[in-house]
């Protein structure tokens, strides 16, 4: 019995520690822009956007912990995949178009 638990942290760890670097990717190329023309609105939404995407993260995280369950990490996994691509592949591009343009 004490063996499941340990497996189940080390999965729960180890999904939460891919996620948060798919995070620390995205904050890193949102940081770095080559681009002569530099906004501050597009960083501006970039922050919030990365704000967002920790702060979904660590709820996430926090519910697998708590309910010590199987199927929290992987619903919680693909419905931060998923409202993370939502947000990168409609959002950001929404509110560049109100903002910015």
């Amino acid at each position: 019995m004490k063996n499941k638990g340990t497996i189940y942290y080390i999965v729960v760890h180890t999904v939460n520690l891919i996620l948060l670097g798919v995070i620390g990717f995205l904050a890193f190329f949102s940081v770095v822009n080559i681009s002569p023309n530099k906004n501050l609105t597009s960083g501006m939404i970039a922050f919030v956007t990365l704000v967002f995407l920790t702060a979904m993260w660590a709820i996430n995280y926090w519910f697998q912990v708590k309910k010590r369950k199987w199927i929290p990490p992987i619903a919680g996994t693909a419905l931060f995949i998923a409202i993370t691509l939502l947000i990168l592949d409609v959002g950001i591009p929404f509110f560049y178009d109100v903002f910015i343009r």
